[in-house]
């Protein structure tokens, strides 16, 4: 859990500034939120897509209806999917000057390189992957040898980034699957 003090300065938001008051404690190999999240401006913040999309509009829609909001916010920061249980509290002033902010984390993953391409056989292997199957069950269902499938799979590990199995289903579960992936038929062409 976070909880930080934007200072309200002006009217745009970049102006605004961000201060710790009780930090996250949670730094992983993916990422340190107390480094990325540090005190200051927030137009210096190194992410501003992410403030644009996900933070900017709900704090502006808290400081007009002057009343705290809740909500589970579903974004990409830094490069990493991430999933985040947020409560904003403006002062209730006419002009508030202050904003408290609580966040408490859920989810957290690295997204898949650009540009995934899978080919059918690919793709069914990904989904029996998902649906909890072995490489033998998968190539039983494919009928193709389960080194064929084992050499797949690893090949899909290596495309996606990901160290392991669980890795590369966590992978998928994060993007939704098919959002960032290009399905391709057997011959290069386009599903």
């Amino acid at each position: 859990m976070r909880l930080s003090l934007i200072e309200i300065i002006g009217d745009d938001p970049r102006d605004w500034r961000l201060r710790k008051v009780k930090s996250s404690r949670i730094s992983t190999r993916l990422i340190n939120l107390d480094a990325l999240f540090q005190d200051g401006r927030l137009g210096d913040f190194q992410d501003q897509t992410y403030l644009e999309h996900a933070v900017f509009p709900k704090y502006a829609a808290a400081i007009e209806g002057r009343q705290p909001m809740v909500d589970a916010v579903e974004t990409r920061l830094a490069g990493m999917r991430v999933v985040y249980d947020r409560i904003i509290i403006p002062e209730k002033a006419a002009s508030p000057t202050w904003l408290l902010i609580c966040t408490n984390g859920r989810f957290m993953t690295r997204l898949p390189s650009a540009n995934v391409a899978v080919d059918a056989i690919d793709e069914a292997i990904l989904e029996s992957l998902l649906n909890g199957s072995s490489a033998k069950e998968i190539a039983a269902e494919l009928k193709l040898s389960p080194r064929t499938i084992e050499h797949r799979l690893e090949r899909l590990k290596a495309k996606f980034g990901a160290r392991s199995l669980p890795h590369l289903a966590a992978m998928l579960v994060a993007t939704g699957f098919n959002k960032a992936i290009d399905y391709t038929g057997e011959g290069g062409g386009k599903i």
